[in-house]
């Protein structure tokens, strides 16, 4: 079931914040949809530090356990915004969604690669990824861990045709691989770290290392809501821009905020799991060119796009370059982006 939390806070502490806190009589509305995911932690540090009240929203918090359920709340007009997975995102644009990228819920703005926050869990006698070859993955199917997955395969060789893969939901993962219901799980963090801890033989196969893999976390909308609520965009891009660089420099106390939003009993687990992903919201060429050159082709080997997609037309950059420009402190811990990767 859905979970919606309200943000019940008095409008008088969009002006006691100060430091760039719009009027408190201005504050715009806006529904913002996460998940259960150590990366979506800007979103849960925006809310507990009152950073959408400095800028000068009231956000409401929906959760979801995947990015396809999301899409499907955001073109039902359930929400304004979308934190989630970059592969949703590109099989509904194909299927002529009329979803918008306008920043990064993680990534790396410097890096033609990216899958940072995915890996695989694998049971004993599983140690390489040759040897998955006639196993049982579970992931949740049509998101990112399903193209890491495949990318992965593809360097070693094989194909989707070669695993068994088996749709399970993120928090049952540990579960089914207890269980013996699978040989491994493919999933983004904290479940990932989770499944290792929880099953006794179980480790951690691989993290990351997908040459061919382009899937940085997306902050996504829709046209309609960038035609009519583009000053809400703008607010909250500051505020997760904001909430984005706490979140780099206190990885610590960000965990601890995260175990408040997501069922998981063991801090340290979530200490270790936040360090896998980079919270950088911001879009280089290399958002558009990946996409293009490396995301959209494997989707389509793997026969998951209907139709062709032109990424100029479903990216705006004029929301995280708004942040940057207006807002340089909020990025200042990051190496900038050349200006032949600008956009």
């Amino acid at each position: 079931m859905t979970i919606i939390f309200k943000l019940m806070r008095f409008a008088m502490v969009a002006l006691l914040l100060g430091g760039g806190a719009a009027n408190a009589q201005d504050t715009l509305k806006l529904k913002i949809a996460a998940a259960g995911s150590t990366t979506h932690a800007p979103i849960f540090v925006a809310v507990e530090q009152g950073l959408f009240e400095k800028h000068g929203l009231d956000a409401e918090v929906v959760m979801f356990q995947t990015g396809v359920e999301m899409i499907n709340g955001l073109l039902a007009g359930s929400h304004d915004v979308n934190t989630m997975g970059s592969i949703p995102f590109l099989s509904g644009a194909s299927n002529g969604f009329p979803l918008v990228l306008i920043g990064h819920l993680h990534g790396d703005a410097l890096a033609d690669h990216y899958v940072d926050n995915h890996g695989i869990a694998s049971a004993a006698g599983i140690n390489s990824i040759e040897d998955l070859k006639g196993k049982r993955i579970g992931l949740p199917r049509g998101t990112g861990a399903e193209g890491y997955v495949l990318g992965l395969l593809a360097q070693s060789g094989m194909s989707g045709d070669d695993v068994e893969l088996i749709n399970v939901k993120p928090p049952e993962l540990p579960t089914a691989l207890l269980n013996g219901d699978i040989d491994a799980v493919a999933v983004w963090e904290p479940w990932l770290s989770t499944s290792v801890v929880n099953v006794d033989g179980a480790k951690q196969l691989i993290v990351g290392q997908c040459e061919s893999c382009y899937d940085p976390g997306t902050v996504l909308t829709t046209k309609a809501v960038v035609a009519d609520k583009a000053e809400e965009l703008r607010r909250f891009m500051l505020a997760f821009a904001e909430a984005s660089q706490w979140v780099r420099q206190n990885l610590d106390e960000a965990a601890e905020v995260n175990m408040r939003w997501i069922n998981i009993k063991d801090v340290d687990v979530m200490k270790a799991a936040i360090r896998n992903g980079l919270s950088d919201p911001r879009m280089s060429r290399y958002t558009v060119d990946m996409y293009g050159e490396k995301t959209i082709p494997g989707l389509k080997a793997a026969g998951k796009l209907r139709d062709e997609i032109d990424v100029d037309d479903v990216v705006d950059y004029q929301f995280i370059n708004h942040a940057v420009e207006t807002a340089p402190q909020y990025f200042d811990d990051l190496k900038p982006i050349p200006d032949d990767l600008k956009k």
